[in-house]
């Protein structure tokens, strides 16, 4: 249930690939830039930034997390590891903090459906969340669009053939342009994107079981690239498992057999 801005705010993961509009997305919602930009940082380290906002409005407070995309992963990056830790980190944290009420998954509108939009997209949804949590599409760079709506008519087929299936969507821009030729689509996408959330926090936060680690790594092994083997290092890989990961050593020790059985 929607909540009033002085209690305890709702938690909603906001993510995507780089250059998607994420962070515009948090300054849209805040009404002021709040946000930098990512594009400077590397694109797989998938950190992530907390930004609390309140709508009076809708009487709703929330917690953004405003995630790094990964672009272009390959499972021989050890940067790639690492970025499986931080996303299982924001993950179990937020057990803890009320849980997640929604994921806002954007893409950019123009853009084709890239490998690596669907690799997004079943990270967090399918692996992280393991499809418990409801998540929102939100398409973004609308703002040339007559009717910015028209995007979803014109293009769910598409987006659904892809396996993508929001509970929602809402097609939006997140700028004013020049001169504030776009403002009035730019407030018209805040209220959308406002009742989205509102729309989200009337069900009850879900509930992940932060123990997927193990079963993820095996399964992204195929998933993500099939045939082609993690990588040699053994020992770099079991010191993360058991240091970063917080694995007992045995599970380490297991999980690093499943994935090299799976690579003979």
């Amino acid at each position: 249930m929607a909540c009033p801005p002085n209690t305890a705010p709702l938690n909603f993961i906001v993510f995507g690939e780089m250059g998607v509009g994420k962070s515009s997305l948090v300054n849209l919602l805040a009404g002021k830039t709040v946000a930098k930009s990512s594009s400077g940082l590397k694109s797989c380290t998938l950190e992530s930034t907390e930004y609390t906002i309140a709508s009076s409005e809708h009487q709703l407070n929330i917690r953004l997390f405003d995630t790094v995309g990964l672009n272009n992963v390959t499972m021989n990056d050890k940067s790639y590891l690492d970025a499986l830790v931080k996303a299982h980190k924001l993950v179990a944290s937020l057990q803890n903090q009320g849980g997640v009420h929604g994921l806002l998954f954007c893409i950019k509108g123009g853009n084709r459906i890239l490998e690596s939009t669907q690799q997004n997209y079943r990270l967090f949804h399918e692996f992280l969340c393991q499809e418990k949590v409801p998540l929102a599409l939100v398409i973004t760079n609308l703002e040339n669009e007559e009717n910015m709506d028209d995007w979803w008519t014109i293009n769910q087929g598409d987006i659904k053939q892809y396996g993508i299936a929001p509970v929602t969507q809402v097609c939006i821009t997140t700028i004013k342009g020049l001169k504030n030729v776009y403002e009035d689509k730019y407030w018209e996408s805040r209220g959308k994107v406002w009742d989205v959330l509102a729309t989200l926090a009337r069900g009850d936060a879900c509930s992940v079981d932060i123990n997927w680690f193990a079963r993820m790594c095996k399964k992204l092994h195929q998933f993500f690239i099939p045939g082609k083997a993690l990588g040699k290092s053994r020992e770099k890989m079991m010191k993360t498992l058991t240091t970063r990961c917080k694995l007992p050593k045995q599970d380490a020790l297991q999980l690093l057999r499943r994935i090299e059985s799976d690579e003979n």
